[in-house]
């Protein structure tokens, strides 16, 4: 499995598509190799649609390209000091799960994957975002997921830039419903009066989500790109290596080609108090690293 993860680190020079492996030869004829990433930008006659994939019945919509400025500046409530500096992104348009991928979807790869519990609270639903992943699994997944496309299409974690845009949805605050935490439980599910009842010695949100744990995917309002728990309910793994922000403007950032901190995790979980449910927040975890409130979303990168 180390294997296949250090093969796709060299071929992420190109372009997330290009991959190749132990799997098999994903078709590559698709692509304009002088430009490999542009394909994705490529089709934003597909505003408002949704792409339900077969095999696992993943929705996805479509992200339309764009720039944004990334990070948080230094007067944001709940910054920490690896979010700046505030710089110019733009990413290409793409196909973004509307959900977190659930333990159902999930368990049409690995039929045996068990999410367990939370002191007691179940997380094994099938509605619930799969948890206790490590980064390893989701690219196996991912691999598996595309082969059963025969290279029509191809799925991957987003990148950190794709995460933060799309989490965003072209708004500028510091959370995409605006910079009031006590908001957040119409639109995510956070550390809140639901919690602390239990755990009195939480930091929580002046609010009640309902849920002590992880809620089913889709409890809640999306942002203005369609997306649903895109901001809490489970941190989500990205393809990036975590690594310090570019001083000045990117297009389709790849991030470091390695970190001793681990991949980047991002949009909080439901056990976060208001500085860890922002955008702009990030996060980190080795690759083989798993726990109750980590999971994923793809994207569909063709």
């Amino acid at each position: 499995m180390k294997n296949i993860s250090f093969l796709l680190l060299f071929l992420l020079a190109l372009c997330p598509p290009a991959l190749a492996g132990e799997y098999g030869q994903i078709d590559l004829d698709w692509a304009d190799m002088d430009d490999p990433c542009e394909i994705r930008g490529s089709q934003d006659h597909h505003m408002g649609e949704v792409w339900i994939e077969p095999v696992t019945g993943m929705e996805f919509v479509w992200i339309p390209g764009g720039c944004f400025m990334q990070g948080t500046p230094p007067t944001e409530p709940g910054r920490y000091p690896d979010e700046g500096p505030v710089h110019e992104t733009c990413v290409d348009g793409f196909w973004m799960g509307k959900y977190e991928v659930t333990n159902a979807q999930y368990r049409v790869y690995d039929p045996t994957h068990d999410a367990g519990d939370y002191k007691g609270f179940d997380l094994n639903g099938d509605d619930q975002p799969a948890v206790y992943l490590s980064w390893y699994e989701i690219m196996d997944f991912c691999w598996w997921l595309t082969k059963q496309h025969h290279g029509k299409y191809t799925f991957f974690l987003p990148t950190e830039a794709e995460h933060e845009y799309a989490a965003r949805g072209g708004t500028t605050t510091s959370r995409f419903w605006g910079d009031d935490p006590s908001q957040a439980c119409k639109y995510a599910n956070v550390a809140d009066l639901s919690a602390k009842k239990r755990y009195e010695e939480w930091e929580v949100h002046d609010c009640d989500d309902g849920y002590v744990v992880n809620a089913p995917v889709g409890s809640f309002l999306p942002n203005p790109f369609g997306l649903y728990d895109i901001l809490g309910n489970a941190w989500e793994w990205c393809q990036d290596w975590n690594g310090e922000y570019p001083s000045g403007p990117v297009t389709n950032p790849l991030g470091p080609g390695s970190s001793e901190h681990g991949r980047v995790v991002r949009g909080g979980s439901w056990d976060n108090l208001p500085s860890g449910v922002r955008c702009g927040n990030r996060s980190y975890a080795t690759p083989n690293f798993t726990r109750y409130n980590n999971g994923f979303r793809l994207v569909r990168l063709r």
